[in-house]
């Protein structure tokens, strides 16, 4: 959801800013759709970079999740992790290469076209886009994990400590130190007049220094949670919860007897909806003598489902995206568990334990 925000704050700094720099005789009209445009086809430029990671992470067999972007990049939700450090240095140098090549691109068309081929505006568009992609391929190959040259600091470590773990914490380690050198800059800048740049030093640099925690936080579950599948994490024994039943029943027979968040409501084996504490939490008590279990259950469909096969760490991360406290564990229609955060963490907890 950033993106809507830092789309704006892009096509505002450019329309107020970047183009009434560059050429003062701009009307206002034609910033504020130069800053648009630019923005959107930065946007473009982003995705074509994060694209190129993928490409090459699904050459190496490696399946990607999905792709979210990022005001100067994105991180590919990759189901595994690299099996060597060549496949972690290969899709890490990808999305820079496409950067720098499409910088090169915009300069040769602003180059040989020019304004009596592109028009004032345009040129000064494609100018920019020539400048900014230059700027993200650098700013991501600093050695700040996970920027791409966080990844190809990660892949000389691994390859010299052979220990993807020991790599990816160093790593990290150094992209929080970026991180803070960053706001420290923006900080500085600002005491010293430069406000709006020193305001997108500070952000970067706290986008920066999350993103590393975040992902090495990331490689330990994956790591922890390598090998295990849903079936092995999901909770069977809960009981079952008769719909005629009265929600005064259901608060004394199931909520306060059990330690469940959520409970079925099943009429012959069939799964009519979940009902949890929330739901009994919107009626009044005056109506809990009258009111029935179906009339408040929620429909499965409202339910995210996975399946009993499926890997726990995506689990995990289904729940954390959609921010859900369970996930239904179906087959054939019928209800074989639910998989919840706590059961997850539980197992990540006892195997670092372990230190397996």
């Amino acid at each position: 959801m950033s993106w809507f925000v830092i789309f704006a704050l892009i096509v505002y700094t450019l329309a107020q800013f970047y183009f009434p720099n560059v050429n003062p005789d701009f009307t206002t009209a034609e910033r504020w759709f130069a800053g648009v445009i630019a923005a959107l086809m930065l946007f473009g430029s982003v995705l074509l970079h994060e694209l190129m990671h993928s490409y090459v992470a699904k050459q190496n067999r490696i399946e990607i999740g999905g792709i979210t972007l990022f005001i100067f990049g994105g991180v590919s939700r990759m189901k595994t992790e690299p099996r060597t450090p060549e496949t972690e240095l290969k899709m890490a140098i990808a999305g820079p290469a496409t950067s720098f090549a499409l910088a090169l691109v915009f300069w040769a068309i602003a180059r040989y076209g020019g304004q009596p081929l592109l028009g004032d505006l345009g040129l000064q568009i494609v100018i920019y886009l020539a400048l900014i992609n230059l700027i993200v391929g650098i700013f991501n190959m600093l050695p700040g994990f996970p920027l791409d040259g966080g990844r190809v600091l990660r892949s000389i470590l691994w390859g010299a400590l052979d220990s993807l773990d020991r790599a990816t914490r160093i790593a990290s380690y150094v992209g929080q130190g970026f991180g803070y050198l960053l706001i420290f800059g923006g900080f500085w800048m600002m005491l010293f007049g430069g406000l709006l740049g020193g305001l997108w030093l500070v952000f970067i640099g706290w986008f920066l220094n999350n993103a590393a925690q975040q992902s090495y936080q990331q490689v330990v579950l994956r790591r922890a949670l390598s090998g295990v599948d849903v079936h092995r994490v999901m909770t069977t024994d809960f009981p079952h919860v008769n719909p005629d039943i009265t929600l005064d029943e259901f608060v004394h027979n199931y909520l306060l007897k059990y330690d469940y968040s959520a409970f079925p409501v099943a009429e012959d084996d069939n799964l009519l909806g979940i009902v949890t504490v929330a739901e009994v939490r919107d009626i009044s008590r005056e109506q809990w003598h009258e009111k029935r279990v179906r009339e408040i259950a929620r429909p499965p469909e409202e339910e995210r489902t996975i399946d009993e096969n499926d890997d726990a760490f995506d689990a995990l991360m289904h729940m954390a995206e959609g921010k859900l406290r369970r996930l239904l564990v179906m087959s054939d229609g019928k209800l074989k568990g639910m998989v919840t955060e706590e059961s997850i963490i539980n197992i990540v907890r006892t195997k670092l334990q372990l230190g397996m």
